[in-house]
């Protein structure tokens, strides 16, 4: 019957506005029930994050020990595990802004957290504001650490945000920051199974955005619409934190696959086998021989005893025996002894221990380079080393006036006597075990360098000349002593200055060239002439030598 043929009266009027009343207060019955599991979900989520991404971070740990112990076997594998790792994070930090700004959007300007949960009185409150009133990203992260959901009284059960945030309103527009996720999502999941090729059908992708969906009504929907349509907010948070948690199982697959290769093919082991790890086999006398027992292939916390040249020697911690032996005796040296360990089935298996070390006198060495003397004023490299003594442990001291410096190289030194020395000795010091040792002494010669020969044109001193090859281009050059042992550039020795004489006349000259007057002086003489050549030289020390040149003209 119609309304105006029927109008309501005010009791009817009255039970209707109450059953209004009553159905709103259900709602928001329902709505608070709904908003406390979104509460308590998101929580537990965060928090099951939090130990997923500590058990990733126990498998890379892993990846780097095995990478050191076995880099050539690890190392492809490796690379392929860092690549996903790289392209995990990415994808995890950019769902975890989205997270936090969308919090900040949809929530409160700070957070009161309780952080005993046996003491409600006793919370922190973080500012989830900036001053400008955008979201502090970091301040929202750290509230999401220490309370997950729980802090969130309100927002979580807004019906407009997560559409608004992610669709820009309407899922038909194909726009926002969902279609931008679902588009990193795709291009995560392509790139992780290139990085892995075949082995990729042995890694789970729980992302499911190429599926297709069905809404509430029974239509199909996209991936995007399924998951931020007609959601309130706190649906949208839960959503955004299962995906992190998805991106963290993939990850782990991945790498967890990636690792389980590296012992792909390795043999399974049938027996035990006692290894020493002797720290050095050539030991100087007076020093410290010590090796390290581990038992292989065995749990490295299983303690074990062992009676090594009559010790009697316990494990320590990390499952290791540590022998040691003061060496006095010279020549090979033998340590035997029996591990007794104790076998999953509570008996006593023996193993064999055997060893051989060797030990030496000191004996350090001074090696010249390409020499059999040192030369006074001038940079003499030498090469000190000593047998079984890494040469970073080894020392020169210099008895005697000079210096002596580093140079390029192991156990690489210049040498440097100052001039006036006649002599001068070489100490080695030699630290092992934190104490100096001389290891040798060595005593050298010093002797200045030798005076220079001249020449020109190929021809020497005592020779004769034709008149006619002497012009004032005519260069008078200066050599080395053929018994100046040292490598030295030609250029460090140089003409200053000449005195040129044919006869009774001379004729001073600056530098090593002949000029027209000597040109002059040797174009009038008679054959069977004397030329005579005194020239002032610079030698490598910086001091200037003398030297004379004689040849008969013709």
């Amino acid at each position: 019957m119609g309304a105006t043929n029927c109008p309501e009266t005010p009791r009817q009027k009255m039970i209707t506005m109450m059953y209004l009343v009553y159905t709103a207060m259900l709602a928001l019955n329902v709505s608070a029930e709904v908003v406390e599991g979104f509460r308590s979900v998101g929580t537990a989520m965060t928090n099951a994050n939090v130990n997923l991404q500590e058990k990733l971070d126990d498998t890379y740990v892993n990846f780097d020990a095995a990478l050191k112990n076995s880099p050539e076997k690890v190392q492809a594998s490796y690379d392929k595990a860092q690549k996903v790792k790289a392209l995990s994070n990415d994808l995890k930090q950019y769902i975890d802004s989205l997270e936090c700004v969308f919090i900040g959007e949809v929530s409160m300007d700070e957070a009161t957290i309780h952080i005993d949960p046996q003491n409600p009185k006793i919370t922190t409150v973080i500012k989830l504001k900036n001053e400008d009133g955008t979201t502090n990203l970091d301040s929202v992260r750290r509230a999401l650490q220490l309370g997950g959901f729980s802090w969130m009284e309100k927002g979580l059960d807004d019906t407009h945000g997560a559409p608004n945030f992610f669709l820009d309103g309407d899922l038909t527009k194909g726009t926002g920051k969902a279609f931008d996720l679902h588009q990193k999502i795709s291009d995560y999941v392509k790139t992780v199974k290139d990085i892995l090729g075949e082995d990729s059908t042995k890694v789970k992708f729980p992302f499911d955005v190429d599926k297709t969906f069905l809404d509430k009504e029974g239509e199909p929907t996209s991936w995007e619409g399924k998951n931020f349509d007609e959601v309130v907010a706190g649906a949208g948070l839960v959503t955004l934190t299962r995906m992190k948690a998805e991106t963290m199982n993939a990850e782990f697959d991945a790498v967890n696959m990636l690792y389980k290769q590296v012992s792909k093919g390795d043999m399974t082991f049938s027996d035990v086998a006692m290894i020493s790890r002797p720290r050095s086999t050539y030991i100087l006398q007076g020093g410290t021989y010590e090796t390290k027992i581990n038992v292989a292939a065995y749990d490295s916390k299983q303690q074990f005893r062992a009676t090594i040249n009559g010790q009697n020697l316990v494990s320590g911690d990390s499952g290791t025996v540590v022998y040691r032996a003061t060496c006095n005796n010279l020549g090979p040296q033998r340590i035997t002894g029996t591990a007794y360990v104790t076998s999953p089935d509570g008996g006593t298996k023996e193993y064999p221990i055997n060893d051989v070390y060797f030990v030496a006198k000191p004996a350090g060495v001074v090696q010249l380079d390409g020499l059999q003397v040192v030369y006074a004023g001038l940079d003499n490299p030498i090469t000190i080393s000593a047998a079984g003594i890494d040469s970073r442990n080894l020392k020169p001291v210099l008895d005697g006036q000079g210096t002596i410096t580093p140079g390029t190289g192991e156990g690489k030194y210049i040498l440097k006597p100052a001039s006036g020395q006649k002599n001068l000795q070489i100490h080695i010091d030699a630290t092992v075990d934190k104490k100096v040792t001389r290891v040798g002494s060595y005593k050298y010669i010093v002797k200045d360098i030798p005076a220079p020969v001249l020449s020109i044109n190929g021809i020497a001193s005592g020779d004769k000349i034709a008149r006619k090859d002497l012009t004032a281009n005519t260069v008078v050059v200066a050599l080395k002593d053929p018994g100046f042992l040292l490598k030295i550039d030609p250029k460090m020795i140089r003409i200053v200055k000449m005195i040129v004489a044919v006869g009774t006349k001379e004729e001073p000259v600056t530098g090593p060239r002949f000029n027209a007057s000597v040109e002059s002086m040797i174009r009038k003489a008679t054959k069977g002439e004397k030329l005579v050549i005194i020239a002032t030289v610079m030698m490598p020390d910086g001091k200037t030598k003398q030297a004379q040149y004689t040849v008969t003209l013709k």
